[in-house]
């Protein structure tokens, strides 16, 4: 094995169940092979360890440590991290998937762009069975990824690559004040630090799960949002607070927009935006705009078929060609998928 590997693939595991083998044999087998796994299990109690241990004992890129006390997804990050030796993290989590050709995709757009700090791709929604189910749709550049974080969390975390050092020399480490939203606030900070970017391309298959932490720790999941995007706004739009009202419409719009929000997040999203762009070289990237529409419309489209007619008019305004594409994708999302 490389002793100075180019990807450190990370993955945290707590009973992982039977989603963990097909989770791990979709790293080992990338088109890209220069990296090495490390995994941490945090004490689980169904059998994880000696699925872990049979792959380590297979594959000598595998670093498998094993927790003997549960700590939680967080501290296992942290932990993992600290014996990552490449330059560049890759994130997996334990149950979901990615294409062969993700890294390998990834490595490529580092080397074309060396401001990079933080690279993420597109990826699809499938079930416990493994069937296709929906769409991720990330903003794909700098400028719309930006726009984006106060709205919603811009990368897919199981698909991203960071670097882990960064210029100061000083390592890149989770929050541990965040045990459920750590990514979207260390790519807050991260975006202080260089470049971000998305691929456009679908490299990982997302696993939605009822059982998962922020579904069944809703109110968690709540009070960080809040704060990580009070966070965001103020560096954003300094002396501007948001009101009770316009948290309350972000909420609404990660949570999955009812039409009788959908004209006032109309409007507070246009005076907001119109704020941003005010500002020395911001840039509109008319991509991301289409893909908080697009979410809208899919929001919607259950409750108000008119209302989610208006956010899809809007999505295809913005950036017809996406859009297009994107519905272009989800008619063939069986045979594309990975």
């Amino acid at each position: 094995m490389n002793p100075t590997p180019r990807f450190s693939v990370l993955m945290t595991v707590f009973n992982g169940g039977s989603l963990l083998a097909s989770s791990i044999e979709s790293i080992l087998a990338q088109s890209f092979p220069d990296f090495e796994f490390v995994i941490v299990d945090d004490a689980s109690t169904d059998g994880s360890v000696a699925v872990l241990e049979s792959f380590a004992s297979r594959d000598a890129r595998i670093r498998l440590i094993c927790n003997p006390v549960n700590s939680g997804q967080t501290a296992c990050l942290n932990q993992g991290l600290a014996e990552c030796r490449a330059d560049w993290v890759a994130r997996q989590d334990a149950d979901d998937l990615s294409d062969p050709r993700r890294l390998e995709a990834q490595w490529q757009a580092i080397g074309h762009n060396p401001s990079l700090v933080l690279l993420g791709v597109n990826g699809w929604i499938i079930d416990t069975s493994g069937q296709g189910s929906g769409m991720i749709h990330a903003p794909l550049h700098d400028a719309g990824i930006r726009w984006s974080l106060p709205f919603r969390n811009p990368f897919i975390h199981t698909g991203v690559v960071f670097r882990r050092i960064l210029a100061d020399g000083s390592p890149v480490c989770y929050d541990p004040a965040f045990r459920i939203c750590q990514d979207w606030e260390l790519w807050f900070r991260l975006s202080k630090e260089g470049a971000l970017a998305n691929l456009p391309d679908r490299l990982i298959s997302y696993r939605h799960s009822s059982t998962s932490l922020s579904n069944n720790f809703c109110g968690r999941t709540h009070e960080e949002n809040r704060k990580i995007v009070n966070r965001i706004w103020s560096s954003h739009f300094p002396g501007q607070t948001l009101t009770a009202q316009e948290s309350r419409l972000l909420e609404n719009f990660r949570d999955g927009l009812d039409p009788a929000h959908w004209p006032a997040f109309q409007r507070f999203y246009a005076a907001a935006q119109r704020t941003w762009l005010s500002g020395a070289g911001r840039a509109r990237d008319r991509q991301s705009e289409a893909v908080h529409m697009l979410q809208a419309a899919g929001a919607l489209a259950g409750v108000s078929p008119l209302a989610a007619a208006s956010a899809l008019g809007q999505a295809a305004t913005s950036h017809p060609a996406w859009t297009a594409k994107t519905f272009w994708q989800r008619a063939c999302g069986q045979r594309l998928r990975c």
